[in-house]
């Protein structure tokens, strides 16, 4: 029970690996608070904590709406104590040729992608800094290390995901608060994680949402004191072809 009196907040927790990170956590003895702005799969991955026996805050909210992570926080901060732990996971996926793209959708990407990761961590590190301690974990992309045909945005915006973190952390470190990244290559988001417990084969397989959970828990862990500014790669079976 590694999380046993933490406060953990996870956007974007509705499904795929927010919902897996969320579970991890509450396996772990943490207090879970989901944002997410799909209210029926808000309130499964919510009934899925609490089976877990862990506390739960659930938020049906839009993250890119202004205003919207200071709210969060407030409420999540309210109901369950000082978050302890941020998972910045909420984003969109948009594979568009780059003269098809429209202003509208570049707009959304990046601010769900990206804008959304640097107001909740600003909503949260007051407190943090204040408590003087802390941890964030943004969840980026293969994509945000290595561009990739038709995907623009996405990579713009999960580049961007990695150079705030690696700002954040440079900047509140003397704060004692680590801020790092995750960088999951192609993860199979529908896949029911209930089923099977583990794989023998993860390294020839597609990646499922609980193997991105495992490092994000791994970062947000005292195991990871001294780890501040990373982006780990997480490719599973996706390593090799991401590479050639």
């Amino acid at each position: 029970m590694k999380f046993a009196g933490r406060t953990v907040m996870v956007t974007g927790g509705g499904r795929g690996i927010g919902r897996s990170v969320a579970l991890r956590f509450a396996e772990e003895g943490a207090s879970v608070s989901v944002v997410a702005r799909t209210k029926a799969e808000l309130d499964r991955t919510a009934g899925q904590i609490r089976e877990a026996g862990a506390r739960c805050f659930a938020i049906a909210a839009d993250v890119t709406l202004r205003g919207a992570a200071e709210t969060c926080v407030a409420e999540t901060e309210a109901a369950l104590g000082p978050i302890d732990v941020l998972v910045n996971n909420a984003g969109i996926f948009l594979w568009r040729a780059f003269l098809k793209l429209t202003a509208d959708e570049w707009d959304a990407v990046l601010a769900t992608n990206l804008t959304a990761t640097a107001s909740f961590s600003r909503a949260v590190l007051p407190g943090m800094v204040e408590r003087k301690r802390g941890k964030i974990v943004n969840v980026s992309s293969v994509h945000g290390l290595r561009g990739d045909a038709n995907l623009s945005a996405h990579s713009a915006a999960k580049f961007g995901v990695v150079g705030l973190t690696q700002s954040l952390a440079r900047e509140f470190r003397a704060h004692n608060i680590a801020v790092n990244a995750v960088c999951p290559g192609a993860v199979d988001n529908k896949i029911d994680e209930t089923a099977e417990v583990d794989r023998s084969l993860p390294l020839s397989q597609k990646l499922w949402p609980r193997d991105v959970a495992r490092t994000v828990l791994f970062l947000a862990s005292d195991d990871a004191a001294g780890i501040t500014g990373a982006a780990l790669e997480v490719y599973g079976g996706t390593h090799l072809t991401i590479q050639g």
